[in-house]
């Protein structure tokens, strides 16, 4: 019985490391997350910011022709 427990007593170590291994990479998946969401979200605003100049350069473009 002293055997299984001195191996494992020694394996211990290496399953602390993978336990770590394993929190570290959560936290760098949930950090990417999040920074997926604020890029979606800086996007999503500068399309609207284009669909906005679009419109607006549509209604110059139709002011001018009808000048003319």
């Amino acid at each position: 019985m002293t055997n299984w427990t001195e191996i494992l007593i020694s394996l211990l170590p290496l399953f602390i490391f993978i336990a770590l291994l394993i929190f570290i990479r959560t936290i760098f998946k949930k950090a990417q997350a999040a920074n997926k969401a604020i890029y979606d979200d800086k996007h999503n605003e500068m399309i609207g910011t284009l669909k906005e100049i679009r419109d607006e350069l549509k209604e110059l473009n139709k002011n001018n022709s009808q000048k003319m």
